[in-house]
Order: structure tokens, then C-alpha cells, then sequence
């Protein structure tokens, strides 16, 4: 079943059309803004790397997914962000109640803490794409990045909190 032809039968080929190009025009400012939050995210995480490269990169790798097909197998792909996300919201999990439930604010540049959390919870939660049969790899990655995030903690391997410019009375 293609979608673009199903389009073609429901409203007509060129009314199809037309729907092809407002949806891709409709899919510029999601993904502006989503590169705006990457090159923060990037500039905040890797100040010694410039976000433009970083952000840049990320495109080419995000066209190269697309135009091969990988991109549109989307099981495959979900594993993937499971994998990668599990852990980092174990992680993050962990860091705010550390901060006494509240957002300590962004880390400075390389959280060592994190970034082992990561990648032991990645290992567990990419598993099922290497073919071992792991239930709720995705949960298991969160649950491995929550625990490994808290023993490096206590061992001091967090770097330290970027602090925040104070509100001021106008924005209270």
C-alpha cells in the first residue's frame, strides 16, 4: 500500500499533488525548531564544537536515512531511539531527584556520569537489534541508565551544574 497513492485515489491526482507540497512546506518550521534545540543542545553539551557543524552533520546523516529508505523502517528506527532514549531518561530521572526534585539546571560540558549511563543503558536496550531476545529493551535501558547514573553520581563523576542568570522581578 503506498500512501501517495492512496492520496491520488481519495482526492485526485492533482489535489494530491498540491497536499504533497503544503505537507512538506508544513514540515519546515517543526524542523527548524528542532534544529534550534539540537544546536543548543549541542553548544551547551560540546561548547568546543561549533553547532552549525554539529547540527550540519546531523543533516547530512538525517538526508542519507531518508534518501536510502532506512529512515522508513521505522521498527528498526524506534529500537534505535528506545535504545538511545531509555537511558537518557533514566538518567535524567535520577539527576533531579538528586537535586532535590527540582531541574538543577544543564550540565557544563562533558558529564562523564551521563555519558556512562548512556551507553551501558544503550547496550542493553539496542540488544533486540542484535538478536538477543530482551522484553522491554527500551525499559530495561532506562532502568540501566537510572542506576548506573545514580553510582556515578555518588562517585563524584558529574560535572558541575551551569548556573542560571537570576529572574528577574518583571519575569516572576
Amino acid at each position: 500500500m503506498s500512501v501517495t497513492g492512496l492520496m491520488d485515489t481519495a482526492v485526485g491526482k492533482q489535489t494530491a499533488k498540491i497536499f504533497m507540497l503544503l505537507l512538506a512546506i508544513a514540515a519546515f518550521p517543526p524542523a527548524c525548531f528542532s534544529a534550534f534545540i539540537a544546536a543548543n543542545s549541542f553548544k551547551t553539551t560540546l561548547p568546543q564544537f561549533n553547532p552549525f557543524v554539529t547540527v550540519g552533520l546531523g543533516t547530512v546523516i538525517s538526508i542519507i536515512l531518508a534518501v536510502t529508505g532506512w529512515a522508513g523502517k521505522v521498527v528498526g528506527m524506534f529500537l534505535v531511539i528506545g535504545a538511545s532514549f531509555g537511558p537518557i531518561c533514566g538518567a535524567m530521572l535520577v539527576d533531579y531527584i538528586l537535586a532535590g526534585k527540582k531541574w538543577a539546571g544543564p550540565r557544563a560540558g562533558f558529564n562523564p556520569a551521563g555519558w556512562i549511563a548512556w551507553a551501558l543503558g544503550f547496550i542493553v536496550g539496542i540488544l533486540p537489534n542484535l538478536g538477543v531476545n530482551m522484553p522491554a529493551a527500551p525499559l530495561a535501558a532506562f532502568i540501566v541508565g537510572a542506576i548506573v547514573y545514580y553510582v556515578a553520581a555518588q562517585m563524584g563523576l558529574t560535572s558541575p551544574v551551569v548556573p542560571l542568570p537570576a529572574k528577574t522581578a518583571a519575569a516572576k
